[in-house]
């Protein structure tokens, strides 16, 4: 079972808001969506994939600068 679209969200430190914008739906069908009352078009679910993948890979580029910076401390 894959997990629920709000646990998705939060792991890719995401607002309901900024994941709205960027996948560009209403906030008021992902809130429906998260909730279970409401099921996505596939189109909608790709494009939330998609914004999720991206909040993603740049905090994963974020932590790697960081380790990087830790390291690089005497």
């Amino acid at each position: 079972m894959s997990p629920p679209l709000k646990e998705v969200r939060k792991a890719a430190g995401l607002t309901q808001i900024q994941l709205a914008q960027k996948a560009d739906i209403s906030r008021f069908r992902l809130c429906l969506a998260e909730t279970g009352s409401l099921e996505l078009r596939p189109d909608e679910m790709a494009a939330i994939a998609d914004a999720v993948r991206q909040a993603m890979e740049r905090t994963a580029r974020i932590a790697h600068e960081f380790e990087s910076l830790v390291a690089a401390t005497p």
